[in-house]
């Protein structure tokens, strides 16, 4: 009988031994792909692109590159879910999707509900207007009664809900829509970060001079963007997607994705403008 009992305790032990070591990596292991949800609609982190030596759509941006890398390290099938940005936390909470890389920002209330890797990219939060417009508009009262715009569930949105509350706040899921109002004068200025506005800065220079203004904008971006999962177990998982970031960013390979990445969508960006 004690044989038994000690047969049947090691059994137990093996099982939760299993049980301990396997989490969300291991899961998409077993089903050999793993589902990225992103907004595909914010050059030059991530785009459509219409490849002009093989006439075919391709998505890219440095986020897709990093989507791809993290699917090739991990010796798993990608598939990119595209969806409005407000709606991806939702999307990954609810299974959807394994993984969210869309120039998502670290922030504390999202610490609450997903787990996230290290950063892998930061940028600067600026303003941007017509110059016209940032000649008259240098502070925070100047800003009271005008229009601004941001992305619908971004960091963007927050800063305009917590920095410029005496501003008429106007959300938007699609950034090329926000270009387009700032441009034709229906918004004032546009909460942005520093990498896309250089985008469209170039984009309409032939049309109207867009300049990052002196309004001031506080955030403190040493949290930076980075790789979201469900939170739960999934210890091996970020270990392994940490390992990876990491390394690309110090062998210089995701530098050279934001450099080629912005190259692309710039010309991507010119065509739209016309």
């Amino acid at each position: 009988m004690k044989r038994i009992l000690a047969l049947a305790l090691a059994c137990l032990m093996m099982l939760a031994c299993v049980s301990a070591s396997a989490d969300a990596l291991s899961d998409l292991q077993a089903k050999g792909k793993i589902r990225v949800g992103a907004n595909i609609a914010f050059p030059p982190y991530e785009f459509y692109y219409l490849n002009p030596e093989t006439g075919e759509e391709e998505i890219c941006g440095f986020d897709m590159k990093l989507a791809y890398g993290v699917g090739e390290e991990l010796g798993l099938e990608v598939e990119i879910v595209d969806q409005a940005f407000s709606g991806l936390i939702t999307a990954l909470n609810v299974g959807d999707v394994d993984m969210l890389i869309s120039g998502l920002a670290v922030k504390p209330e999202r610490l609450e509900v997903v787990d996230f890797s290290i950063p892998y990219f930061a940028g600067e939060q600026i303003m941007l207007m017509t110059k016209e417009n940032a000649e008259q508009l240098k502070t925070v009262e100047d800003m009271k009664g005008k229009r601004i715009g941001a992305q619908m569930g971004s960091l963007q949105a927050q800063i305009l809900e917590e920095q410029f509350p005496d501003s008429e706040g106007y959300l938007i899921d699609n950034p090329n829509v926000l270009a387009l109002d700032l441009v034709q004068g229906n918004i004032d200025g546009w909460l942005i970060t520093d990498l896309v506005a250089k985008q469209y800065m170039a984009v309409y220079a032939d049309q109207v001079e867009l300049v990052i203004c002196d309004v001031p904008v506080v955030y403190d971006n040493s949290a930076g963007i980075a790789i979201a999962v469900q939170k739960g177990d999934n210890a091996t998982l970020l270990d392994a997607l940490n390992a990876y970031i990491t390394r690309i960013k110090e062998d210089g390979t995701f530098d050279s994705w934001v450099d080629e990445a912005a190259a692309q969508s710039a010309t991507l960006l010119d065509t739209s403008a016309e």
